[in-house]
């Protein structure tokens, strides 16, 4: 099964750059103006990263108890960067933490849900991990 979704960045007159996700329960989002900001796009891979496991611990919960819910859920998600062997800044790792509040009545399901993410994670981090292939045109109009 494989599928497809565009992403599509604009440039604003003010210089900053709007995202489209082309998802109807996604709004666009506006990144200030790159070179005038701290803007770090590094971010946008951690939040995906984040969101999806955080989305997974929900749904996973829900996928082996329907209706089941926590209490309480928080995560965060800390990025480290480093030079690469060029000198250049990439992303060297990623560091999500979920804290669930579990309810007594859920908790023996929980450690099915715990049990599943130490074996296989959310397909963000999943594909993070076996190094997501991109491909880059840059052409002149």
């Amino acid at each position: 099964m494989s599928w497809k979704n565009k992403v599509e960045l604009r440039e604003l007159e003010s210089g900053d750059w709007e995202i489209s996700f082309n998802n109807p329960d996604m709004g666009n989002i506006i990144i200030p103006a790159p070179l005038k900001s701290q803007f770090s796009c590094g971010a946008l891979i951690v939040a995906g990263a984040l969101c999806c496991t955080t989305g997974s611990v929900l749904y996973e919960l829900d996928a082996r108890k329907p209706g089941a819910r926590y209490n309480v859920i928080r995560s965060s998600a800390t990025q480290s960067r480093k030079l690469d062997e060029k000198g250049r800044v990439v992303l060297d790792s990623i560091d999500v933490h979920v804290e669930v509040d579990v309810p007594e009545e859920h908790r023996d399901v929980f450690k099915d849900v715990l049990k599943e993410h130490e074996d296989n994670q959310c397909s963000m981090v999943r594909s993070l991990n076996r190094g997501i292939k991109a491909e880059i045109t840059l052409k002149k109009i």
